[in-house]
């Protein structure tokens, strides 16, 4: 089953050099879920075949507009498009007041959009279904600011297939074998369910930290996470205006990285500053070699895990 993080933007504050503001979307099990949506979203769609059918929910991190611009244009391109299913925002408050204006200023919206405002202070769960539960990941930035945890839910134990017919197992007892249950055989007694079934692979998860300086707090709610995007948006001999702005530097999501053990890191959010990113890589290597540098339209797959 997909689980996938597919970055659209990972410039910062000003497109340049041919990427874009920050925007991301993940694809869990086909379903699509936007994080950010900077300028130029709908362009971004059309640049790499998404499908605009699959997006029902976007989770905002804050109002900057680097963070917000594209909402307009992709509304309207939905619109264009015949879109009737409804669209889900999340975001703090102020990303509410942005996303009332560009739909009162929006042409053609065929569709239903609500928002669900939440509050960037707090660690808790603010969507879930059956597959995917989304947390709320408080950030340290120049505005209140929320990241997000994605994390899928275990899936049920699979039946090993041979057993059934040992055990004559009735196919109305499986559900409960694959939730876990023995089952009692009146040849065999009780079996138990190690037995009869193997275990599901690791949940899989991804947290979405930008833009923040480095926070503490955060460790303990990514701690061990599959893929964890940390905003990347100077090198170290800047440390000064990342603390100014409230940003990281690369070595500081290094650190965040390797102190939650995550297994891998994807960087972003990049000053303009630095038209290339090699020494961003190089920095970031010797705290956390497990480290991708994000670009636009990388795609980065997570496998099921045993």
């Amino acid at each position: 089953m997909r689980f996938d993080l597919n970055i659209l933007g990972c410039s910062g504050a000003v497109p340049a050099y041919g990427r874009f503001p920050t925007m991301q979307l993940l694809n869990v099990q086909e379903r699509l879920y936007m994080i950010d949506c900077g300028e130029g979203a709908q362009i971004r769609f059309s640049d790499f075949n998404v499908k605009w059918g699959k997006l029902s929910h976007i989770f905002i991190s804050h109002h900057h507009g680097d963070h917000v611009l594209g909402l307009p244009g992709l509304l309207s391109s939905m619109g264009l498009n015949h879109r009737t299913a409804p669209l889900l925002v999340f975001g703090p408050p102020k990303v509410g007041q942005f996303l009332e204006q560009a739909c009162a200023f929006t042409k053609h919206l065929s569709f239903p959009v609500h928002f669900h405002e939440v509050d960037p202070a707090l660690h808790k769960v603010v969507f879930e279904n059956k597959a995917l539960e989304v947390y709320t990941l408080p950030l340290r930035h120049s505005v209140p600011a929320t990241g997000y945890l994605f994390r899928e839910k275990e899936r049920p134990r699979s039946m090993r297939g041979e057993q059934i017919e040992r055990y004559n197992i009735p196919y109305t007892a499986i559900p409960d074998i694959k939730a876990g249950a023995d089952f009692l055989s009146p040849d065999h007694g009780n079996v138990p369910n190690e037995v009869l079934t193997l275990p599901p692979p690791r949940s899989r998860s991804f947290a979405f930290c930008s833009d923040t300086a480095y926070e503490e707090s955060l460790l303990s709610y990514i701690y061990g996470v599959d893929l964890l995007y940390h905003e990347s948006t100077f090198l170290q001999k800047h440390h000064g205006q990342a603390l100014e702005t409230g940003h990281s530097t690369v070595q500081e999501a290094a650190m965040m990285a390797r102190n939650a053990d995550v297994r891998t890191l994807v960087l972003g959010h990049y000053s303009t500053r630095y038209p290339v990113l090699d020494r961003v890589l190089q920095e970031a290597i010797p705290i956390f070699p497990n480290t991708i540098l994000g670009s636009d339209g990388l795609i980065v797959p997570l496998m099921l895990n045993p």
